[in-house]
């Protein structure tokens, strides 16, 4: 439970410098700011539970489409972001700003997930060969 929760205040910081230089770099981007708490806090949920269920389904396929999957489900969470969020409080407008903020928040994904990496049960040890 701990590792879940500091993954999410990981996550979350990650999401607020983001999507605040996202915001900030494109015009097309307007956002309010008690929208953006709840924007942050949904698109952080959907994010990690995105994450956490590709991860878990296509674990093997992951390494080889790690870029363009991150990209898509960052572009799904957002869009989602913007359907449930109301226009006045979070609006992402025209196609180079959804480009934009897609890859920037992306980004900032990348590092959260260096950031934030778990071995998995079964790893060997740092330093133990595999056999």
């Amino acid at each position: 439970m701990r590792a879940l929760l500091t993954s999410l205040a990981i996550s979350a910081a990650a999401n607020v410098f983001s999507l605040a230089a996202a915001a900030w770099l494109f015009d097309g981007f307007d956002i309010r700011f008690w929208w953006f708490v709840v924007a942050v806090v949904l698109f952080t949920v959907l994010t990690v539970t995105l994450r956490e269920v590709v991860v878990g389904t296509v674990d093997r396929f992951v390494r080889g489409y790690t870029i363009v999957g991150g990209l898509v489900l960052t572009f799904v969470a957002l869009w989602v972001t913007d359907l449930v969020v109301p226009r006045h409080g979070f609006a992402i407008d025209g196609t180079w700003t959804w480009i934009g903020v897609t890859a920037i928040v992306w980004a900032a994904g990348v590092a959260y997930g260096e950031v934030d990496k778990k071995a998995p049960a079964d790893a060997p040890p740092v330093g133990q060969s595999l056999p």
